[in-house]
C-alpha cells in the first residue's frame, strides 16, 4: 500500500484532511475505548517544545500528535505485575494504552498513513520524547495541575496516557482547558519527596528519585506493587476518585 506524502507547497486550506479526523476521533471514542484522546498541532509542538524533544526532532514527518490515554479508576489499576519469578514487571494500564496504539495504527494505515512510536515503557519522567503533558495541554484534553500531571475532567490526574506521531493530515484540536487548582495544596501536602514546590515549578528529578524507593510503594503482595502516587490519589479534581470525601 503507498503511504501519503506530504506535498512540499501545502496550501492552508488544503492542509487538513477533516473527514478522516471526524472518522478517526468516532473511532477512538466510540469504538476503541479510548479515555481521552486528541490531536495537536505539530507545528505549535515545534515552535514551543525545546530541541530534542519536537516533532520535528524525533518523527521529521510528523503531519499531527494525537494523544491517547485511559483513566484509572482505582489505585490497583497503577500497580506492577510481576511476571513469574524473572523480576520483570509489568503495568496493566500501560499495556491498555499499547493495546489501543495498535487500534489507532491499524486504523490509520489502512487509510494509507504511518504512525510512530506510541510506546510505554522506559525513560521515566526525565526521557519520554514529546513532553506527554504539554502535549495534551496543547489540544484541551486537561491542563497541567501542580504536581506537572496532566489534570482532566472526569478522572482528574489519575490516567496513563501516550502520544503517537503520525503523518496524517489531521485537524488539531485548539482549545485550552482553564486550570482549578487555585489555592489548593493537596498534592503539595501528601508529596515525600517534596517536589512540588507550589509556586507553579515542579522538580521532576526529585519526583523521579522517591517515586520507586522500595519504602515508598506500596504492596498488595509479593508480585503485586505500585508506585508512591500520593499526588494523585489526593487530587480533589475529577468525577472519578481514589478517595472519597465522607
Amino acid at each position: 500500500m503507498a503511504y501519503a506524502e506530504r506535498p512540499e507547497n501545502m496550501i492552508t486550506e488544503n492542509r487538513y484532511d477533516e473527514e478522516l479526523t471526524k472518522k478517526l476521533t468516532d473511532f477512538c471514542r466510540e469504538e476503541a475505548g479510548i479515555d481521552l484522546f486528541g490531536i495537536a498541532d505539530v507545528d505549535l509542538l515545534n515552535a514551543k517544545a525545546r530541541p530534542g524533544r519536537r516533532p520535528v526532532d524525533l518523527y521529521p514527518s510528523a503531519r499531527a500528535v494525537m494523544v491517547i490515554g485511559v483513566g484509572l479508576l482505582d489505585h490497583f489499576a497503577r500497580g506492577w505485575v510481576r511476571k513469574g519469578n524473572s523480576g520483570k514487571f509489568y503495568s496493566l494500564a500501560l499495556l491498555e494504552i499499547e493495546r489501543r496504539c495498535w487500534l489507532v495504527r491499524r486504523f490509520l494505515r489502512q487509510k494509507g498513513y504511518r504512525c510512530f512510536a506510541g510506546e510505554t515503557y522506559g525513560g521515566g519522567l526525565m526521557n519520554t520524547g514529546i513532553c506527554f503533558t504539554r502535549t495534551a495541554e496543547s489540544c484541551g484534553v486537561g491542563y497541567v495541575g501542580k504536581n506537572n500531571t496532566l489534570v482532566t475532567e472526569k478522572y482528574g490526574p489519575r490516567i496513563n496516557m501516550t502520544c503517537m506521531a503520525t503523518d496524517a493530515p489531521l485537524k488539531p484540536d485548539i482549545v485550552k482547558a482553564e486550570s482549578r487548582c487555585g489555592k489548593c495544596r493537596a498534592c503539595q501536602n501528601a508529596c515525600m519527596s517534596g517536589a512540588v514546590l507550589g509556586d507553579g515549578f515542579f522538580h521532576q528529578r526529585q519526583c523521579e528519585s522517591i517515586i520507586n524507593c522500595q519504602p515508598n510503594k506500596r504492596f498488595y503482595s509479593d508480585h503485586v506493587d505500585q508506585d508512591c502516587d500520593n499526588c494523585l490519589a489526593v487530587c480533589p479534581q475529577g468525577e472519578y476518585k481514589w478517595r472519597r470525601r465522607k
